[in-house]
């Protein structure tokens, strides 16, 4: 009777420190071993493995890994018969890394039959010629025997690079003679309280020294209403509907919306729908969307990492929904510490990768409106700032540290250093923390101390600049334009158009702690917004109406759901391969309408045209086509329109106000019913109609 398998333990908990290291040897030739050993390349594998050389230390030519994708589908069967029958130490060949799988099944086959036992492949193997026992066996000289290593159950890479059989006398002089790069394993030591986690700074809102007063909408209009403009006339109901659901919901009116608003009665419908907007989650989620924008479209992605910025967004249509002033929002972003997945305001800093001059000029230009940039290299061409000025404010971030994870943006960590300063390049002093034209810091202050400072004094009521920064971009976007142009520069350079009604403005926004709903009920409500869009939109101190606006990726993307149900489909992840180890993250349909129509909300409206990347989509995507299919099997809005409705006129006003919000003029409604009429097939010649609409400029622009 053959006795039972010893097995040795593969998984070790206590800490182990290292001699010469097991990567600092090249190969391992096979052949210069003692015992039985089988490199890899004589293994009979199953599924698709890749050769690679890339961690050193690796048996024979070159070892095996199954990227760590097609789990259970892959595996690795070594084919043996010993020279004499007996007990034998099984080892296995692997190169250990922190991406490899941390419980790989190796079932050996034997004597007493299959028994499988788990290999820590992350850890160091237990020789220095990079093998790890897994127990010991009895085998047969007269049959073969089996060792298979399989990837079943495991998440992270699996390595394949042989194996080896050692008699016990073999394996106690291996122990001794290969034990160059051994781990040496310490008791472990006494288990130490973990360090608490630091913690951000609590968000306190101190009054400010000066008193603001709140104003109503009529009092804006008036301020707005310059000497030479012209007398405003109302938009029609309807388009005031799809203008202020673009404007605060980020799409048109859904067809139920526009149908619900039309047949109202009441006199105060349009504040009604106003407060039914700004109490929908989508208010948030546009916004979010927005200032997500604005903080990521000037940030470039770090090496090795995909910037992932849908946490963030989430955190920011959250603080918008639920009534968060955007002091305490921008506080949060400043003072943000730990795991950007734990804390997603930590986007700001952990996205910048805590370069202290990108944080200095963004800072200055998303909170403050401040183009500060040009001074950070010599002295502001054009206005009285030193470059000085700039390294100032660079100073706030000296101990700010970032460390990036490969390929997982939600682990950024963000700490702080213990020490460290910023200097100006080529100066020999160390810069002190100064806020833009304000107090400077003393050095030696922690990290926290002084991104607190900073951010007490970035979103103080008495700042000049936070709270015109913020009504200046909203301004913009509802009414067409800026008091400043462009959007994110409120610089000595640009002359204002109106300063005081963007004083008026943003000290409402003080006044009411930074209540972004506040702010929108206040600009929707204006007859000023409410009105027709004169000949020359803004007349030298005055905004006459909303002026037409492109609508951002976001926006389109949200629009076509509400016209076509378009859904957002993900594409399958790469698997990772020799030439491309990280592929980039999937995309999905919103990810794809993003790319072409997506553009940064601080860039000049004039800047902005339509591309050929946007018709392209537009005309040929697939996925669209499949939503504008009338066939009877195809189950979309305009399949099931013309199923249910056998008056042509009926289907083309469905389709409008879906798609445009509006009915058909006179002409239009000619032209589409002398096209479907004139096409042998009823439902293709709907298509075309659908397909023409959503082709329009009208469905990309807010009016």
């Amino acid at each position: 009777m053959h006795a039972a398998p010893r097995f040795l333990s593969v998984v070790v908990v206590c800490a182990v420190t290292f001699g010469p290291s097991v990567s600092a040897i090249a190969q391992t030739d096979p052949t210069k071993l003692t015992g039985l050993t089988i490199d890899d390349s004589q293994a009979e594998l199953k599924g698709e493995w890749t050769s690679s050389t890339s961690t050193r230390g690796y048996l024979g030519e070159s070892y095996f890994h199954d990227m760590a994708t097609g789990k259970g589908e892959k595996s690795a069967k070594y084919t043996f018969r010993v020279p004499v029958a007996g007990d034998y130490y099984v080892m296995i060949a692997y190169t250990p890394g922190s991406n490899r799988a941390p419980k790989v099944p190796v079932t050996v086959e034997s004597i007493d039959g299959k028994s499988t036992v788990f290999l820590n492949q992350a850890q160091a193997p237990q020789l220095g010629t990079g093998f790890q026992p897994v127990g010991q066996f009895s085998f047969s000289d007269t049959a073969d025997s089996t060792v298979l290593i399989e990837t079943t159950g495991t998440t992270q890479h699996v390595i394949v690079d042989g194996i080896r059989l050692l008699s016990t006398a073999e394996f106690k002089t291996a122990e001794k003679d290969e034990k160059t790069a051994r781990p040496v394993v310490k008791k472990p030591a006494k288990k130490q309280p973990p360090k608490p986690k630091p913690k951000p700074p609590e968000f306190t809102r101190n009054p400010a020294k000066t008193t603001f007063q709140q104003i109503t909408s009529k009092q804006f209009d008036a301020l707005l209403a310059g000497p030479k403009t012209p007398k405003l006339e109302a938009v029609s109901d309807v388009t005031f509907l799809r203008r202020v659901s673009l404007d605060l919901v980020g799409r048109q009116p859904s067809l139920e919306e526009y149908q619900s608003f039309l047949a109202s009665q009441s006199s105060d419908r349009r504040d009604q729908t106003i407060e039914r907007l700004l109490a929908s989650e989508s208010f948030g989620q546009n916004w979010g969307n927005y200032w997500s924008d604005v903080i990521g479209a000037r940030q470039a992605e770090p090496q090795l990492t995909y910037l992932n910025y849908t946490s963030f967004r989430g955190w920011l249509a959250d603080g918008f929904n639920t009534g968060t002033g955007w002091d305490e929002m921008a506080f949060r972003m400043i003072t943000a510490i730990g795991r950007v997945g734990d804390g997603p305001q930590g986007a700001f800093i952990g996205f910048h990768q805590g370069e202290r001059n990108k944080l200095a000029g963004e800072s200055a230009r998303v909170f403050l409106g401040l183009k500060i940039g040009c001074a950070q290299c010599h002295d502001h061409p054009f206005v009285d700032m030193p470059q000085e000025t700039f390294h100032g404010m660079a100073a706030f971030f000296a101990r700010t540290k970032v460390k990036l994870p490969w390929n997982d943006s939600d682990s950024i960590e963000i700490s702080s250093s213990d020490k460290g300063e910023h200097k100006m390049p080529g100066a020999k002093s160390e810069m002190l923390p100064t806020v833009y034209r304000g107090k400077e810091l003393d050095l030696g202050l922690s990290d926290q101390e002084r991104r607190k400072k900073l951010a007490d004094w970035l979103v103080s009521g008495d700042n000049p600049f936070f709270a015109r920064s913020f009504v200046n971009h909203i301004q913009s976007r509802l009414m067409g334009r800026g008091f400043f142009h462009p959007v994110d520069d409120l610089g000595e350079s640009i002359k204002p158009l109106n300063p005081e009604a963007h004083d008026a403005l943003a000290a409402h926004f003080v006044s009411s702690d930074f209540d972004v709903k506040s702010l929108f009920r206040l600009l929707v409500s204006t007859q000023t917004y409410q009105s027709e869009r004169q000949a020359e939109a803004v007349v030298v101190t005055g905004f006459t109406g909303a002026t037409p606006k492109k609508l951002r990726g976001d926006e389109v993307f949200d629009s076509l759901v509400a016209a076509i149900e378009l859904p957002n489909i993900d594409t399958k992840v790469e698997a990772s391969t020799d030439k491309t180890r990280f592929p980039p993250p999937p995309k999905t349909t919103r990810d794809l309408v993003n790319e072409a129509f997506g553009f940064d909300p601080s860039t000049k409206d004039e800047l902005l045209t339509r591309t050929m990347k946007q018709a392209i989509f537009l005309m040929n995507n697939d996925q669209l086509h499949r939503q504008i299919d009338a066939s009877p099997d195809s189950d979309t809005v305009l399949s099931r329109l013309i199923r249910k409705e056998l008056d042509n006129d009926v289907v083309i006003d469905a389709l409008y106000a879906r798609v445009l919000t509006r009915e058909p003029t006179d002409a239009e409604r000619a032209i589409v019913l002398k096209h479907v009429e004139s096409n042998k097939n009823r439902g293709e010649g709907f298509e075309d109609i659908l397909w023409s609409l959503l082709n329009s400029a009208e469905f990309t622009t807010r009016k």
